[in-house]
């Protein structure tokens, strides 16, 4: 196998520059108008949401009492509705069919404001549709998974009349557009003779075009392009090398830029980040960010999408595969294919480049910012829980109901009174810490998931503002007015009284400081 050029560094692993020298300089380039036309199978991913509480007496197999559907651009043009979303202007290349799905699928595209004049309607196959029931544990709202995909679609390779017409859009289209990605999944779509028109016509116009490649052991069809994107099992099926450690990820991607003349190679390593190999350029090893991952569906669109607008944008390979990790890591973290915002992306790399202190930080939130959070939440089927209080002098008895309240749903949001509250709610002695203070030993308990600071004496207004599946408050509220209960009951959620844990209060601690210093 012959050698790719590669810088060194003496300091790290030959091949490899250090991750950490990338991302804190890491930051989103400023929107700018780009074009950018992307080419491969559009898809029509519908989802079908309910719950689970039984078993069909017909066969051993779950009820699904369906609650909502919803219907979502997929594959190519879920990557198209990401590059919208993080600004650019996109012109679609495809193929549907002249049916009703095809007809929403086309309102979808131009609703996210994507140019469909190259995508063509057949008669002679169907749009692909792909169609997945998800069903939670009873009424809970909890622990949502995916029973069942059902996909309608037609693999065969599209007529030469059907492919003459698409490499002729594609020419069209080619000299207005900064660069150009595919997303192969090998539906019948991409021929060689279409693929080679849109590789060629790239690198006559210096175009860079960047490829998710299909499952295949032979990558020659993607001889000449820019980029491949592929993942680690792809890449193990077009190598022959078995992706198990740096050193087979460097020789894959180098073998793959050696046959097929790429620039670079970005490797996609599932819980092991990604593996940049380039051309110009030394090895790069991005590790994930640990997260808790929901759904993989749609990651490689998403790291198709930002990768390859980044490089429309000039930025150069490192940065690009950079940002495309971070992306990634937001997008596994919801439920179905998710569509990644500007201000997300942005979020996601100070996360990224977040010290422990920050991390902690950023729990503690604003209103609006916890609004932003809680729409995600309830996104992937979480159970928002509520409760407040001072939480001056933290204590165990603090704990305990914090834990016990973390246990009644999925996210915990605390409200904390702030400064004036509380001198107004215990006296002008108190509080003993600063409201950020305690926000911050909030922050950095397990159990808590936001911390939201608020002025009011009461928290009427929060609860309104958070919308909590479940209110909790001391059992010693048992039987009196508890603020926001009845908003909560209104609405269908409950309020749940957290057992007490005897002889644990701020004030008794604070007195038993008192007692107990020198006079």
């Amino acid at each position: 196998m012959a050698k790719v050029k590669s810088k060194t560094n003496a300091h790290h692993t030959p091949g490899f520059v250090p991750e950490e020298s990338v991302v804190d300089k890491l930051s989103l380039p400023s929107a700018k108008p780009v074009n950018v036309l992307v080419v491969g199978e559009v898809i029509l991913d519908r989802y079908v949401w309910g719950e689970v509480s039984r078993i069909s007496p017909e066969a051993p197999i779950p009820i699904l009492h369906v609650h909502r559907r919803e219907e979502r651009a997929g594959n190519a043009a879920f990557v198209m509705a990401n590059l919208r979303s993080l600004g650019a202007d996109v012109h679609a290349l495809s193929v549907i069919g002249q049916d009703s799905e095809g007809r929403r699928l086309q309102r979808l595209l131009k609703t996210w404001g994507i140019n469909t004049d190259g995508i063509v309607a057949s008669s002679k196959r169907p749009t692909i549709v792909k169609e997945r029931f998800l069903g939670s544990v009873q009424s809970a709202g909890r622990a949502i998974q995916q029973l069942l995909r059902v996909d309608n679609e037609d693999t065969r390779t599209i007529p030469p009349t059907l492919e003459r017409e698409l490499i002729k859009k594609a020419r069209a289209k080619l000299p207005s557009v900064q660069a150009v990605l595919v997303s192969d999944i090998n539906k019948g779509l991409l021929t060689p003779q279409l693929l080679r028109a849109v590789i060629e016509g790239g690198r006559e116009r210096g175009i860079p075009v960047v490829i998710d490649p299909r499952l295949s052991a032979d990558y020659s069809i993607y001889r000449g392009a820019t980029v491949l994107t592929p993942n680690r099992f792809e890449t193990e099926t077009a190598t022959g090398v078995a992706m198990t450690n740096p050193e087979a990820w460097r020789k894959a991607g180098e073998f793959l830029l050696d046959k097929l003349g790429l620039e670079a190679c970005l490797i996609t390593l599932d819980r092991d980040g990604m593996y940049l190999c380039q051309r110009e350029g030394a090895g790069l090893h991005i590790p994930t960010t640990p997260r808790e991952v929901y759904d993989v569906t749609g990651a490689g669109d998403v790291v198709l999408a930002v990768f390859g607008l980044m490089v429309a944008l000039k930025e150069n390979f490192v940065r690009a595969a950079a940002l495309s990790n971070i992306a990634a890591g937001i997008e596994v973290s919801h439920l179905g294919a998710h569509v990644i915002s500007r201000d997300e992306l942005e979020e996601g790399i100070k996360s990224r480049l977040a010290s422990p202190h920050t991390l902690q930080d950023r729990k503690i939130v604003s209103i609006p910012e916890l609004k932003r959070h809680l729409e995600k939440e309830r996104s992937r089927g979480h159970r928002i829980v509520f409760t407040n209080g001072c939480f001056d002098l933290l204590h165990a008895g603090h704990v305990a109901s914090l834990n016990f309240a973390r246990a009644q749903g999925d996210c915990l949001v605390v409200g904390l009174n702030s400064d004036s509250s509380v001198r107004r709610l215990k006296g002008d002695s108190r509080p003993v810490y600063s409201a950020m203070e305690r926000a911050r030993m909030l922050a950095a308990l397990e159990s808590v998931d936001y911390v939201v600071i608020f002025d009011d004496l009461k928290a009427e207004r929060i609860i309104r503002e958070v919308e909590p599946d479940v209110l909790v408050k001391g059992e010693d509220y048992r039987g009196q007015t508890v603020d926001g209960a009845e908003f909560v009951l209104a609405r269908g959620g409950q309020v749940v009284f957290a057992p007490l844990l005897a002889g644990r209060s701020t004030s008794q601690t604070i007195s038993s400081i008192v007692q107990q210093s020198p006079k």
